[in-house]
């Protein structure tokens, strides 16, 4: 055991081996990591560096990951690297140890005051109608595979720099990035629950029953294809006039810069001010933000009166 454990800690490189960072374990062959609750901070399913269990488990040649968001670390993931390149944004990232992924791409390391994860699209090219998607800026709830492990496709995680991890502000990084890309943000859900109505009156239906959300929330200069309405982003706006997605058929939205969306409920929330575009997701609305979502709703006719009877549960 203590050899496998040995060998462990020597396939882990020396710029991870610190004690305030985390990793996770995943399968061999895998990127996602098999254990619950792993992005929750002080779960017992992300390890740090000495901890005998995860040392075993990469001593048997298996992946694992490092927690992003955790002791300032955040990964750079340049998922689309020759367009990033293209773009000039891989010549303004200062030099950092890089491993380059099993699917082709680059995996930079920073120290960064980052506290979101970071997804960024082409302003230009589109794959399937949408912003092409270029990669992510993984932090906190995130992670990223490690050196030494297999990508789904057989190929090896490798090291391409071996260099000290840089520091990079949040600040500079965001400044990179608007010169040439589009980019959202996004937020890790560690244990994902259903939002449920629960009504007083048992007569009552769900408040936002009825409401569409293209009555609400309608895209700028709205094009009309097949179930759906895009355009520019009705309150922030968009730069190439495309990030804004209303599905007539599921009653639902999509903002392709913010990487939010939702239904009726959360386009009335985000009109009318209650909370902004890039928080829009499952589980938000509730306890006071719920109710004043429901009581702008009925004040600005969406809904009837009666619906102001109800709480919202998580599930």
């Amino acid at each position: 055991m203590e050899k496998i454990s040995a060998r462990g800690l020597d396939r882990i490189p020396e710029q991870l081996r610190k004690t305030d960072f985390r990793f996770v374990r995943i399968d061999i062959g895998s990127k996602k990591p098999f254990e619950k609750s792993w992005n929750v901070p002080g779960s017992k399913t992300n390890y740090s560096i000495d901890d005998p269990k995860f040392l075993s488990w990469i001593g048997s040649n298996q992946n694992y990951g490092v927690v992003a968001g955790v002791g300032g670390l955040v990964i750079f993931d340049a998922d689309g690297l020759m367009r990033l390149t293209e773009l000039g944004v891989m010549a303004e990232l200062p030099d950092t140890f890089t491993v380059r992924t099993g699917g082709g791409g680059l995996h930079l390391y920073y120290l960064s005051d980052l506290d979101q994860k970071i997804i960024m699209y082409d302003r230009m090219l589109k794959e399937e109608d949408k912003p092409l998607h270029l990669g992510e800026v993984q932090s906190r709830g995130f992670q990223a595979v490690c050196p030494g492990s297999i990508h789904p496709n057989g190929k090896a995680y490798t090291i391409e720099r071996d260099l000290p991890i840089a520091s990079l502000d949040s600040a500079i990084l965001k400044g990179i990035l608007s010169k040439y890309v589009d980019y959202g943000f996004d937020e890790a859900v560690p244990e994902r629950k259903r939002l449920k109505v629960v009504m007083v009156d048992p007569n009552i239906r769900d408040p936002f029953d009825g409401v569409r959300v293209e009555d609400v929330l309608s895209p700028r200069n709205a094009r009309k294809a097949p179930g759906q309405l895009k355009g520019a982003h009705p309150i922030h706006g968009s730069v190439g006039g495309n990030n804004f997605v209303v599905d007539l058929k599921e009653n639902s939205w999509r903002c392709w810069r913010c990487c939010s969306g939702g239904g009726p409920a959360l386009a009335i929330a985000v009109k009318e001010g209650i909370i902004r575009c890039d928080q829009a997701r499952a589980g938000v609305l509730r306890g006071d933000l719920f109710k004043q979502t429901v009581e702008i709703a009925r004040e600005k006719g969406h809904i009837g009166k009666r619906a102001s009877n109800c709480k919202v549960e998580l599930v």
